[in-house]
């Protein structure tokens, strides 16, 4: 019976995953308000029924969705790095630049929902809202040591809105650019932000 147990178990994690990853490629396909549970369905080839199985609507299978990827941002906001003024610094922030943007480009329909602005006063809204505010709190944690004479929350602020900015317009196809390019002008923006100008413009 345990073994039978833990079968099923597995059966219906890989199922709920494969909604999750229909799930996904809909909404970024047709957007939060277009896409249908019929969607899903079918790019999950899954039926109706067992749908409702592991999600009572489209909103509640997007609220897992974004409830996931709340919970990566946040783990890799706890990981931003210092600013040691050593000259390794733009190197630091140009790596954990790339690790968001590999996030932001996997999760990109959800993260775009979220900027809706019929949505944003819902709970959807509310899970960005929050992240953003961790995000600024973890990144001016690593400027205040660095620059204390610094507004460390007003320049994480800036930073966030300038990092999340970026990518929507990347991801979403407005700003065409090579990633490579896009991160290294990020990293050195902000090193030089925080250290009044005197970081080098391109990392190693």
């Amino acid at each position: 019976m345990v073994v039978a147990s833990e079968s099923a178990l597995t059966r219906g994690e890989r199922t709920r995953g494969r909604l999750l990853e229909a799930g996904t490629a809909v909404f970024a396909e047709r957007g939060f308000h277009a896409a249908r549970v019929d969607d899903v369905v079918k790019t999950a080839r899954i039926s109706h029924g067992t749908f409702y199985l592991y999600f009572s609507s489209k909103e509640d299978l997007f609220r897992a969705l974004a409830v996931e990827v709340a919970t990566e941002m946040a783990t890799l906001a706890g990981e931003f790095p210092t600013f040691p003024p050593d000259g390794q610094g733009p190197a630091a922030v140009h790596e954990w630049l790339c690790r968001f943007a590999d996030l932001y480009e996997r999760a990109g329909a959800v993260i775009q929902a979220w900027t809706e602005a019929e949505i944003s006063d819902s709970e959807f809204g509310h899970v960005g809202g929050k992240l953003v505010r961790e995000f600024i709190g973890h990144i001016a944690a690593g400027i205040r040591p660095a620059a204390p004479d610094l507004d460390a929350l007003q320049a994480a602020t800036a930073i966030v809105a300038m990092i999340e900015r970026t990518y929507y317009l990347y991801i979403s196809g407005s700003l065409r650019a090579d990633r490579d390019v896009v991160v290294d002008i990020l990293a050195a923006a902000i090193y030089a932000g925080v250290y009044g100008g005197h970081a080098r413009s391109k990392t190693p």
